[in-house]
């Protein structure tokens, strides 16, 4: 029997084999699930009430820098490159490991409060990231940040390969350890190489930035002859498993090789439109068949963590700057921060309620006004839940 039982809620399975039960009970054993289906009598277990609730897959924040919450609303209304080259990068530069910790857990905190179970992390001081995610009780997709034009580019890399080897020598559950190039602009080809390599030989993925700018586009082109998405094929990033953050400025070719090479495109809607960078074509990219999903980007670009935010403004984005209230349905919304996130990071039997699926699990409370009446559970998930309504979490 199952040691803990979420019982009577509307489970939102985000599986086609039975999407929708209502009521419905999920079973969970220790990291896994091993019940969905309708409420079973008594059978034991630490039973959780879920009646006038939502049960569903815990959020994935698909790319994020958790610590950067220590810089919310301090730089705001910039473009870009002023933004990090003026303000972000001098004062991470004063950064020490404990401030990216407690940044970090400030994050987690504010992740888990708002459903969100699993994050993809880039950051300086890395095993700090992560040691806050993990202390959190989150799932956490760690990632050094590394630059190649800096004087320091050899010791950032040393150190990624050492934190890769340590959790890879010392797996924990949930950890999903990565290597974390900063973006082509900052990593030259023959770093990136090294890094691609790195990752080929310890089977983890590469988490990057890419084409998030419309001067990233031209000084690639002007330097390589090429756009990003297709210099980085040349390069062979996309050899190992690549989540690509922000993918905004792509061209038809770019987004079939993106959706060709499996690659995920971690879509962060709201930092985008902050600094002015432009709107991931989210619509080209499923239709071409590519790995997508949603994400927050970093606490000083968005200016939250919420990822019901972007739920919405998925769903709602495109429909009305192409003009086609068809595109990006409540349903495919939710898959982009749930199952569909979970193939864009490269984590495995993640983002489902299934049996033998990893248990990360949460319920949102169905009483607010903000839900009423209640005709479609999917829509008023998409359209009109608030962070505010999560009530439990597991992970």
């Amino acid at each position: 029997m199952s040691e803990l039982r979420l019982v009577g809620g509307s489970v939102l399975t985000m599986d086609e084999s039975q999407p929708l039960l209502a009521p419905g009970e999920v079973g969970i054993s220790g990291e896994t699930i091993d019940y969905v289906g309708p409420p079973r009598g008594d059978g034991g277990g630490r039973v959780i009430d879920t009646g006038g609730k939502a049960v569903m897959p815990g959020l994935i924040n698909a790319h994020t820098h958790a610590a950067m919450t220590l810089f919310r609303s301090f730089a705001d209304d910039m473009p870009l490159q002023p933004w990090l080259e003026q303000k972000i990068w001098p004062l991470e530069a004063h950064l020490r490991p404990e401030d990216v910790f407690w940044g970090s857990q400030l994050g987690a905190i504010e992740m888990l409060r708002g459903g969100v179970t699993c994050f993809q992390d880039m950051y300086w001081h890395a095993p700090e990231a992560c040691r806050a995610g993990l202390e959190a009780g989150m799932r956490v997709a760690p990632s050094g940040v590394l630059i190649g034009v800096i004087p320091n580019a050899e010791a950032l890399l040393a150190e990624a390969i050492e934190f890769v080897d340590a959790c890879l020598a010392a797996p924990h559950p949930r950890c999903h350890v990565r290597f974390g190039p900063h973006a082509p602009y900052t990593v030259p080809d023959a770093y990136l190489e090294r890094v691609i390599s790195a990752a080929a030989a310890r089977g983890v993925p590469v988490h990057i930035h890419l084409s998030e700018t419309e001067r990233e586009v031209q000084d690639s082109l002007a330097a390589h002859g090429e756009p990003p998405v297709q210099h980085m094929e040349r390069v062979g990033l996309f050899e190992v498993h690549t989540c690509a953050a922000h993918c905004v400025h792509l061209t038809a070719d770019e987004v079939d090789i993106l959706a060709s090479r499996r690659v995920g495109v971690l879509a962060s809607q709201t930092s985008n439109l902050k600094l002015g960078c432009g709107i991931v074509p989210l619509p080209d990219l499923l239709a071409a068949g590519a790995r997508v999903g949603l994400a927050t980007d970093g606490a000083a670009s968005n200016n939250n963590l919420d990822l019901f935010e972007e739920i919405r403004l998925a769903a709602l984005l495109h429909k009305g700057v192409r003009r086609d209230a068809t595109l990006i349905t409540a349903q495919e919304a939710l898959e982009l921060a749930t199952w569909r996130a979970a193939e864009a990071v490269g984590i495995e039997r993640l983002g489902r309620l299934r049996p033998g699926w990893l248990a990360d699990v949460i319920c949102l409370d169905l009483s607010g006004l903000h839900l009423q009446p209640g005709h479609h559970l999917v829509a008023d998930l998409a359209y009109s839940a608030q962070s505010a309504d999560v009530t439990e979490v597991v992970v």
